[in-house]
């Protein structure tokens, strides 16, 4: 049994078997994909501004929306469709080579880091967890965040071994440079990766690879004043003009009480730091991974405690900017620090499964298989049912073959961004007139976040664009009410708006109802749906 057990072990820590992980993780991605869903909201947003707008004129804040993305972010993603067309798979591109350049990038920081029983732990996690996956198929940045991420790890992993020659120190010193551009949160990795690297050679009294590194550090710290000033600034000030930073960080509940002045803040630090390890890197039991991660670094602290430092301080800089009202330290926008974490724990579980007395093996199991069961049961459910949050081609497609003479079209405020894509943008448009669609009121807040140059004649003049739930209402039913007396109305919703508590759908149909006769419906509620209402007689 026990030369069975090391046979098992063997091919589990072979470079072949980590391989196959690798491309295991490839297909994923490529299967998320080829499947090809529909733009959905955030997606739509981000495609119409950048086919609208040039090179250049990403330098300054988006005339349509409150933008957020990095500026190379922008500029490849409009190579892309420059070179492919506005197809979904030309705006997806990029993400998807980031997610697949990550995994390759993750196995070699990996190895570097970690115990070699570790390695196959990390490499499996990084390779299927689902927000991993899902960003890297999706027209957003934060893939990149986590190739930036491991890519600045692989620059420091070569500085610190290394001895560099005044070639090879140019192109660090370059290429992070570059990098910088890519990648919002980098600085927080910089940051913390160029105290330490700083510091231990100081302490180490390397003072050849000190000046070689302050001078790379320092080229990468100018480049970043030169954004910030060229680029990041901008978007700033936008963002405080017409939201702030702060308000938006409360309405995603991501503002960070600090300092903690009762309980219930405290309690939001501690909920805080175990839904990281469900909602933003996908581990189902968040208590055991919070565990390992415990576990984990403190083995890291007492092995080498320049690996622990170098992994864990770009988590101090993250959370002083968010103490400072600055970022967020919850879901999304902290995908960058995914793959530290996951290093960390797979320490933890590798250490836990050595240190359990007469039976490590099973201990260790059980860990892996508790770890593992919800990630890879989400992976192999999407091989064959990729997900998609608002599929609006099959109902658009539907409204097409039913159209009639007199038919109009009502778009729900959410769908405009998607159905401008598919109407004038997309490679075999849905095209609609302009004289047979009209777009729904929004509530008044949403113009001056997502739709900054089309605010609505009812708000342009108001100083005050906060709402009741009543007020918000009223507006929907007057909009509705316009409707009257028109034979054949289609009304297109996509995903779910909760305006007032309610959902949008619910009460449009509530109120449709009621002056009219429903006809016809297609899609699902939730991800995209019409409806079809006769609204020529009032129904009694």
């Amino acid at each position: 049994m026990n030369q069975f057990s090391q046979r098992i072990s063997a091919v589990i820590n072979s470079s072949k078997f980590h391989w196959g992980i690798i491309f295991f993780g490839i297909a994923l991605r490529l299967i998320r994909y080829l499947y090809n869903p529909s733009l959905w909201f955030d997606e739509s947003v981000v495609a119409t501004d950048i086919i609208n707008r040039g090179f250049m004129e990403f330098l300054q804040p988006s005339p349509d929306y409150t933008q957020t993305g990095p500026l190379g972010f922008f500029i490849l993603i409009k190579l892309a469709i420059q070179v492919f067309g506005n197809s979904e798979y030309a705006f997806r591109l990029f993400p998807l080579l980031f997610g697949i350049i990550s995994l390759f990038l993750f196995y070699k920081v990996a190895k570097h880091i970690l115990n070699p029983e570790a390695v196959v732990i990390a490499l499996g996690l990084f390779a299927i967890l689902d927000p991993l996956v899902w960003y890297s198929t999706t027209l957003k940045p934060y893939s990149i965040d986590v190739a930036v991420t491991l890519l600045i790890y692989t620059f420091v992993i070569n500085m610190r071994t290394k001895q560099l020659n005044m070639l090879q120190t140019a192109f660090f010193a370059f290429a992070g440079a570059v990098v910088v551009w890519f990648s919002h949160p980098s600085i927080f990795i910089i940051a913390g990766v160029g105290v330490c690297s700083v510091a231990f050679c100081s302490i180490n009294k390397e003072w050849a690879r000190l000046r070689g590194q302050l001078f790379i550090y320092s080229i990468w710290a100018l480049s970043f004043v030169a954004l910030y000033i060229l680029y990041t600034h901008n978007l700033t000030s936008d963002m405080d003009y017409n939201m702030g930073i702060e308000k938006a960080l409360k309405m995603e509940n991501s503002l960070m009480p600090f300092p903690p002045e009762s309980l219930k803040d405290i309690r939001w630090y501690v909920d805080s730091f175990f839904e990281t390890f469900d909602s933003a890197i996908g581990l189902s039991f968040a208590g055991l991974a919070a565990f390992a991660f415990i576990v984990g670094g403190i083995s890291m602290y007492s092995e080498n405690r320049e690996r622990f430092l170098l992994l864990i301080s770009p988590f101090f800089f993250t959370v002083v900017a968010a103490a400072l009202h600055q970022y967020s330290i919850k879901g999304r926008l902290i995908l960058f620090l995914v793959p530290l974490m996951l290093l960390i724990i797979s320490e933890g579980v590798a250490k836990v499964s050595n240190k359990s007395g007469h039976n490590p093996a099973k201990v260790g199991i059980i860990l892996i298989a508790l770890l593992f069961l919800y990630p890879f049961s989400w992976a192999t459910y999407h091989i064959k049912n990729p997900s998609s949050l608002e599929e609006i081609k099959p109902v658009l497609s539907y409204i097409k073959d039913n159209w009639q003479k007199e038919d109009i079209l009502y778009i729900h405020f959410y769908t405009q961004y998607a159905f401008e894509y598919y109407s004038k943008y997309y490679p075999e448009p849905f095209a609609f007139d302009e004289k047979e669609y009209l777009i729904g009121i929004a509530p008044g807040a949403w113009y001056y976040k997502w739709r900054k140059n089309k605010i609505h004649d009812n708000y342009r003049m108001r100083e005050d664009i906060t709402q009741s739930s009543t007020d918000i209402m009223k507006e929907y039913v007057k909009d509705l009410n316009k409707l009257k007396g028109r034979h054949r109305v289609w009304i297109l919703f996509t995903g779910k708006v909760a305006s007032m508590g309610l959902e949008d759908a619910k009460f449009f149909l509530y109120h449709l109802d009621t002056i009219g006769k429903r006809l016809d419906s297609f899609g699902r509620p939730g991800v995209a749906v019409a409806y079809l209402y006769d609204l020529s007689e009032q129904v009694q």
